[in-house]
């Protein structure tokens, strides 16, 4: 009777387990690892191969390497551009169905960047196939913290026991040219204005500002000149303030996070329902 039983109870379980949603997952840390300075990777597995991706909250679109496509045996096709905050374009290829797994948590593709990122860093530094980006995650909860180098997917049940002690700011997702990116802004009140600031864990520099925008928060007279440095300023988003080191040029934002600010607190991001929320 006992075996029985206990049969029974298996059977109920791994029936309960067939019924899941296909978009479910359960909570899971992924750990960030030091690639250089303060830029973070992550260990991916592509079709059982290990690779080294970046991490940059910037990038509105996930890519992998010319190489990493080859290996997967997949058309690259089309054309897509993309803008670096400069306005620098990037061009890039295309190809589809592409699953990336961390962990145990599945992130499939329909659609993924091919691009060849090396050509941006040093020759020096070591190998990378890829850069995970937020779209990834654009149809999950995520907590960023990058003081603790982790990124932790959220169920539902702990998203809402985690914004009980945090601040919901001000945010809006953009979907890039084609309509085939995500990129995340936080909106920074000042001078009676939302001024929209790109959220890039990825901008190594100190906080950017436009040209515009330094001349309209006093900090600079003139809108048309070379970068300048303007020391530490006051900024404030959600209920913290900080005190950063500020510069500005020529940006097709208002201004750009860096690593240092996004560092100092722990962002929450519900994708699906558009919302940040900061501790």
């Amino acid at each position: 009777m006992v075996r029985m039983a206990v049969m029974r109870h298996l059977y109920r379980f791994l029936i309960a387990m067939t019924v899941l949603p296909s978009g479910s997952y359960s909570q899971d840390t992924i750990i960030l690892k030091k690639y250089f300075g303060n830029l973070k990777k992550v260990d991916i597995s592509v079709n059982g191969k290990i690779c080294s991706f970046l991490f940059d909250t910037g990038g509105g679109e996930t890519f992998i390497s010319p190489e990493v496509a080859n290996f997967l045996n997949r058309p690259v096709y089309g054309n897509a551009t993309g803008f670096r905050m400069t306005g620098e374009m990037i061009h890039y290829r295309k190809c589809d169905s592409v699953l990336l797994k961390i962990n145990s948590t599945g992130f499939f593709h329909p659609s993924i960047g091919v691009w060849d990122i090396s050509g941006l860093l040093p020759k020096e530094l070591p190998k990378i196939d890829g850069v995970l980006s937020l779209k990834s995650f654009s149809d999950m909860i995520l907590t960023l913290d990058l003081a603790n180098d982790r990124l932790i997917l959220e169920t539902p049940a702990s998203y809402k026991r985690k914004i009980k002690s945090m601040a919901l700011v001000t945010s809006r997702f953009a979907n890039g040219q084609d309509g085939n990116e995500l990129i995340v802004f936080l909106g920074l009140f000042k001078q009676r204005h939302l001024y929209w600031f790109l959220f890039d864990s990825g901008n190594l520099d100190k906080l950017l500002l436009s040209y515009t925008t330094a001349s309209e928060w006093a900090i600079q007279s003139d809108t048309i000149t070379e970068r300048m440095e303007h020391g530490r300023i006051n900024l404030r988003i959600g209920r913290k303030n900080f005190e950063v080191e500020a510069a500005s040029q020529s940006l097709i934002y208002d201004g750009a996070l860096n690593y240092s600010i996004i560092s100092r607190a722990i962002f929450l991001i519900n994708f699906p329902k558009r919302q940040i929320w900061m501790h």
